[in-house]
């Protein structure tokens, strides 16, 4: 099925993130198809983009250019729907949606079934990001097409970054930063600011309470990188038994309150196990 223009990508998927992306990659020039099983998305912003069109049937839209990125929530979604596609000559294949490593794998091994030179991606920024110095998107698979490719995808934020050709590389430190980290550590912050408030906390002290933790958990966060890679826990400041004490303190002083402080109490699990194991004279990062 042979298409009528030749553009530079075809952005699968339309969404906030697709759109985001579209609109970046249009505003820095390059051609784009764009095409969403809402057909009203691609076809609003053909209508606000110079350099985009709309493609309403899927092969079309993945024969008119050499780079395909899909953004959709579900890997095997997305793979399932490229399976009508018959012809993958000279196509590279880079998926955007959060996954988990397995799924990234399944995704490479998916695109080598089909001849396709293949990318993994991981967006660690917002929508609003997008093309911007904010822009912060990891890529990993096959360096070849990242080589290839990596002129056009600059226009995704000025942050982006090829980490590895283990095509599940992305998805790790997507899985690691964004989820065991941001999603969790801002799931703790709301919980314990809203027992703040209720404590008659004002957002002025909150705010500089927050930044002066937040130096301090950057400098943690690089002493857990080295303690962890070299596997020496020895500490001459607060034990791991220290920890264990004071954040038990804090989530009975919040439930006492009325808050649920889950995440804390979840944290508090692990620092106890770790003490059981003889690990309480050890630093935080005996938990590794």
């Amino acid at each position: 099925m042979a298409a009528q223009t030749e553009h530079d990508i075809a952005v699968i998927g339309n969404g906030l993130m697709g759109s985001s992306i579209t609109r970046a990659l249009a505003r820095s020039g390059w051609t784009v198809t764009a095409y969403d099983p809402d057909t009203a998305r691609a076809r609003s912003l053909a209508r606000e983009l110079p350099g985009v069109v709309a493609e309403a049937d899927l092969e079309l839209a993945v024969a008119s250019a050499r780079l395909i990125l899909t953004c959709a929530p579900s890997y095997e979604a997305v793979l399932q729907s490229l399976e009508r596609v018959k012809d993958w000559s000279g196509k590279t294949l880079l998926n955007t949606g959060t996954s988990s490593t397995e799924e990234a794998e399944r995704a490479g091994s998916w695109a080598a079934e089909k001849g396709v030179p293949y990318l993994d991606a991981a967006i660690l920024c917002f929508p609003q990001d997008i093309g911007t110095e904010r822009g912060y998107v990891l890529f990993s698979g096959c360096s070849d097409a990242w080589a290839k490719h990596e002129e056009l995808l600059a226009a995704l934020g000025l942050a982006m970054r090829f980490v590895s050709d283990q095509v599940q590389a992305a998805s790790a430190v997507d899985l690691t930063i964004v989820g065991g980290v941001y999603v969790a550590a801002l799931a703790a912050y709301v919980d314990a600011v809203a027992y703040a408030h209720g404590q008659g906390v004002t957002d002025t002290v909150l705010d500089e309470a927050t930044d002066k933790v937040l130096a301090a958990l950057k400098n943690g966060a690089r002493e857990a990188v080295a303690a962890i890679g070299s596997g020496d826990f020895t500490t001459d400041q607060a034990t791991l038994s220290v920890f264990v004490h004071g954040s038990e303190t804090c989530v009975d002083g919040m439930r006492s309150a009325g808050f649920s402080a889950n995440v804390l109490e979840a944290a508090v699990r692990n620092l106890k196990s770790a003490e059981a194991a003889g690990l309480g004279q050890s630093s935080f990062y005996a938990l590794a």
